[in-house]
């Protein structure tokens, strides 16, 4: 006699959507009273500080405050920079929010993250329109080590072939730029790469405080595959993408530093930046899909 005892279906499914998380490298939001990994340097005015420290009197309280690079003050310059140095095998993927604000009518000049060989000793380029990255007429020397330079540029010479600085489609204002690695020396190389249009809302002259300033969260993705994006969202926006999937031929060194550098001339504006986040590009995830089904027999005599 054969008696079915029981007759069933076992659906195992293992499922991975979207991408994995990437690696994280660096996570710093700027918004205590100390940042223990970086390097802050004053190149020239009052440099650069966290507006939580009970010395900066900007009213920001601890876990409220913000790096800001430069005051709205003529001929402020300064770079500051992680310590550590962070792999490039897996591609990288900087998220950060930036604001820029009050100063002067001709609010300027900007501000950069700058990517350098972690091999060399680091020491910021030309102010002005050279945003602290690029190298500049009378002598003075791009960054050191150079990798790549995201311009933030509020008065749009980032993108201006001039003042010593190479390639570049003329002054545009309000948009994001990309330079170059160093050449030979600090003196050449750094040429333009890439570029935004002029961008809406990019900075808020009309700000007498930063709650009345735009404030922006930017996403660059550089692949290992050297292909570039980078996104923004402006406060209470939808996410955008300014530049996608571009192909570029930066020469990543296996090891990078990097960090952020601003200055301001005659023109001048707040450069702020808060919550950092470094990770590895994901790796796309996949879905698996495993079916067993059958009866289970007794066989009873």
């Amino acid at each position: 006699m054969i008696k079915k005892l029981n007759t069933f279906t076992v659906l195992l499914t293992v499922l991975a959507c979207g991408y994995a998380f990437g690696a994280p490298y660096v996570d710093e939001a700027f918004t205590g009273t100390t940042a223990p990994d970086w390097t802050f340097v004053t190149g020239q005015g009052d440099g650069p500080f966290l507006t939580a420290t009970d010395t900066a009197k900007t009213g920001d309280t601890d876990g409220d405050g913000w790096l800001r690079l430069t005051k709205d003050l003529d001929n402020q310059s300064s770079f500051v920079y992680y310590n550590n140095a962070i792999s490039t095998s897996q591609g990288m993927i900087f998220t950060f929010d930036f604001v820029i604000w009050g100063g002067s009518s001709g609010l300027g000049d900007g501000l950069t993250l700058a990517i350098f060989d972690a091999d060399v000793t680091a020491d910021a380029g030309g102010y002005g329109g050279s945003l602290g990255y690029a190298q500049r007429d009378g002598g003075i020397d791009g960054l050191a080590g150079a990798v790549a330079g995201f311009g933030f540029d509020v008065f749009g010479n980032f993108s201006n072939p001039t003042e010593g600085r190479e390639g570049g489609p003329g002054q545009r204002p309000d948009a994001i730029a990309v330079r170059g690695s160093m050449g030979d020396t600090r003196s050449d190389g750094y040429e333009y790469v890439t570029g935004t249009d002029t961008l809406e809302d990019f900075a808020t002259s009309s700000a007498n405080s930063r709650d009345d300033a735009v404030i922006h969260t930017v996403k660059i993705t550089i692949t290992t595959d050297k292909e570039l994006t980078i996104e923004w969202k402006p406060e209470n926006d939808e996410w955008a993408t300014l530049i996608d999937a571009y192909q570029c031929t930066l020469d990543c060194p296996d090891q990078v530093k990097f960090g952020y550098t601003a200055g301001t001339g005659s023109a001048t504006a707040n450069h702020e930046i808060r919550n950092l986040s470094v990770t590895a590009v994901p790796e796309p995830a996949t879905a698996i899909i495993f079916a067993i089904g059958g009866m289970l027999i007794r066989r009873k005599k």
